[in-house]
């Protein structure tokens, strides 16, 4: 059983044409899966300015809300005192209040009331 030489060209031709047609969808498959992965690749990174985007300008936003205000000590206290009021049924000791005056007005806190100071104290 030979096989006719024009035949077995045909066979080979049609070979060679079915191997160079499989190694070129094979490339065109790699460029479509290179270019797939391109893109997922610039859609994360289109994503993650998108988030960048909207976290710098929310900052912003609160940053330009902050509002710089100065106040002593003294200025918070009375605030304090005028919006919500001592309870009247709220009692202090005298001993307490003298101190608290005292440190109102700026002058030193009476010597009983301060601790030690007497006698045996340890003050030999």
């Amino acid at each position: 059983m030979s096989i006719e030489p024009w035949r077995l060209a045909a066979y080979l031709l049609i070979a060679v044409l079915a191997a160079s047609t499989g190694w070129q969808v094979r490339g065109w498959k790699e460029g479509s899966d290179e270019a797939n992965r391109l893109q997922a690749e610039q859609d994360r990174q289109a994503l993650a300015r998108s988030v960048v985007a909207q976290v710098a300008e929310s900052t912003n936003k609160a940053i330009a809300g902050i509002r710089v205000a100065n106040t002593t000590i003294y200025q918070k206290t009375r605030q304090e005192i005028v919006r919500e009021p001592m309870d009247p049924a709220c009692r202090l000791p005298a001993g307490w209040m003298r101190n608290i005056n005292a440190a109102r007005a700026g002058r030193p806190v009476p010597d009983a009331a301060v601790p030690g100071s007497g006698a045996g104290a340890g003050g030999g």
